[in-house]
């Protein structure tokens, strides 16, 4: 009986996580989606699409009569077609963002008119955030990942990325002219310089957290650089790219409680490295705010440079 009961408490999908398709297809038993349903790049359909493909073969090449009725296991997209026509939930129902949808398209999402037309709808609508966090006088948003240079990224359905300035990076910054965002199609790196913000005469260059091809920018920002002191995780998103390392960049940054810790780590770096050249309080309080109206000219350059790891 205790066995039993622990067999179907593996089986219970944790808050917040989702099915694999191979799960909601009834193939395996308990897998949860770990690449944001993006299964064209995902090393475990990959892996369970060729251990199907050896099967069939195995199977094929054994004479009917010696095989008997041995049969192999079948994809998740033979098995949900298997379902009554009403049953076959689109990707976008199993995911989560539409309450009702069946599948009109025998799961063949890249030639699906409704698949494109949701994903225009949301790479351009507003980035919502769930719940976010004051650590130090900063807001952390949660489900997403923070790069060192105060960038962040939360992957997205169809495996693209969103990438923004966190709240640390939009008070350091101030109120900013303009911003420099990289055209569609321009590719970005890890690490390295993506795009630039421009205040009262001064640059400062800003680090991309993932490697990849933009794919969409935000042009709501072009025109009202604002929204990313107003909203920097939800209006103020900078663009969306097509990723290419997804898996590897993610291990290099900050995610839940790592991500908290960082920046109370780094509140507390910036009052040591301003000491007393600033006016800034060591309790954080509303100077934490008004942080970009403490930092002048070549003050502003050097802690920029110092935070942004430009």
């Amino acid at each position: 009986m205790a066995a039993k009961t622990k067999r179907e408490s593996m089986k219970i999908v944790p808050p917040g996580k989702k099915k694999c398709v191979w799960m909601e297809a009834g193939v395996v038993s308990y897998k949860l989606c770990d690449n944001n349903y993006d299964c064209s790049t995902c090393v475990y359909d990959q892996g369970m699409q060729l251990k199907v493909a050896r099967q069939k073969e195995a199977v094929l090449a054994v004479p009917q009569e010696a095989s008997g009725t041995e049969r192999f296991t079948e994809t998740w997209v033979e098995k949900m077609m298997q379902l009554p026509a009403s049953q076959r939930k689109c990707r976008y129902m199993i995911t989560g963002e539409i309450v009702r949808k069946v599948c009109p398209n025998s799961y063949e999402c890249g030639n699906c008119a409704f698949d494109q037309m949701m994903q225009e709808r949301l790479q351009a609508e507003t980035n919502h955030v769930h719940a976010t966090q004051e650590i130090s006088g900063f807001q952390v948003a949660e489900d997403f990942y923070y790069h060192e240079g105060h960038t962040w990224a939360r992957p997205e359905y169809g495996g693209r990325v969103r990438v923004g300035l966190d709240d640390f990076a939009q008070k350091l910054l101030g109120k900013l002219k303009k911003i420099e965002i990289p055209n569609i199609g321009h590719e970005v790196h890890q690490g390295v310089a993506g795009f630039k913000v421009r205040r009262n005469g001064d640059m400062a260059e800003v680090l991309s957290p993932v490697d990849g091809i933009v794919a969409h920018v935000n042009e709501k920002l072009i025109d009202n650089p604002g929204l990313i002191n107003e909203s920097p995780y939800e209006e103020g998103w900078l663009f969306i790219v097509e990723p290419s390392k997804l898996r590897k960049n993610l291990k290099n940054l900050y995610y839940g409680e790592e991500a908290e810790k960082f920046t109370g780590e780094e509140k507390e770096r910036l009052f040591a490295l301003a000491n007393d050249d600033l006016r800034i309080a060591a309790d954080g309080g509303i100077s934490v705010d008004d942080l970009s109206e403490e930092l002048k000219g070549e003050s502003w350059k050097k802690v920029v440079k110092a935070f942004l790891r430009t």
